[in-house]
């Protein structure tokens, strides 16, 4: 069997396709947009020509796992229908998305929230929502909507949040991080295997992967420095009027994984 990672380079992408090369003796491509490293194939998937070269290497799993927060956009209107406009209804596409709704608990089932343009991560959000409805198209696909990712990636890197957070603690600076608004989050090595067992099984559909436990924004940074075995002083909690919640429910990925998924 054949495996793509689109954005093999990236903090996810990188840890799935190193994982998935040394746990099975199928063929793993990867791709790359700028990268030195001359294992993975250079493509710009906005471009179309890319698409279609890609697909020589006949996949019969696709995994997109793409983050750009200004581009988002475009990369599904141009390089994700690209996508789907070419390849056979046999090809199982995985689609890794985001968090897309608002509120408590939510299920798989929640109406994607499209952000305002002065929202955080507005461009991203609404990028990925457009992604969900083109891939929805493909009668194989997976779309994963994973809680924030953090941890150390395969090669031992460290997501861009603890290293920020690494910066601030060595810059003498209190750091303030609401202690009443909450998320979902999950590790980079359980998401990779997660995806990794998507990828060799029958489910179609959409599907949330995160801890189960929900997490105050300040108790996962005091969680990050632990991991990171700095000292927490610096971090300060602040407070909502009223309590806030953007987490998932994980009933569906309970009952069709088999991989850990740990909680904070």
């Amino acid at each position: 069997m054949n495996l793509l990672i689109i954005g093999a380079s990236g903090y996810l992408g990188n840890t799935i396709y190193k994982k998935l090369k040394e746990c099975t003796n199928d063929s793993i491509y990867g791709t790359c947009c700028n990268s030195n490293n001359h294992e993975l194939v250079q493509a710009n998937v906005l471009n179309k020509l890319y698409i279609k070269r890609l697909l020589l290497f006949k996949p019969d799993v696709i995994i997109w796992s793409i983050y750009d927060a200004e581009e988002e956009m475009y990369l599904s209107q141009i390089g994700m229908n690209e996508l789907v406009n070419r390849i056979s209804k046999d090809v199982r596409l995985i689609y890794v998305s985001t968090t897309v709704g608002k509120g408590k608990n939510q299920t798989e089932n929640v109406t994607p929230n499209k952000r305002m343009p002065d929202e955080y991560l507005s461009k991203y959000i609404n990028g990925k929502i457009e992604g969900e409805s083109i891939v929805a198209k493909h009668p194989n696909h997976v779309i994963v909507r994973p809680g924030s990712i953090y941890g150390y990636d395969y090669d031992g890197k460290m997501d861009s949040r603890m290293k920020g957070l690494l910066e601030i603690s060595e810059s003498g600076k209190d750091y303030s991080r609401t202690a009443n608004m909450y998320a979902s989050f999950v590790n980079v090595q359980d998401l990779a295997d997660a995806i990794i067992e998507l990828a060799y099984s029958n489910f179609t559909g959409i599907i949330n992967i995160s801890g189960e436990r929900s997490v105050s924004h300040y108790d996962f940074n005091l969680y990050l420095t632990k991991l990171m075995d700095i000292e927490n002083s610096f971090i300060i909690p602040d407070y909502k009027l009223e309590d806030v919640y953007h987490n998932l429910n994980n009933d569906k990925r309970k009952k069709l994984l088999n991989a850990l998924i740990r909680d904070i």
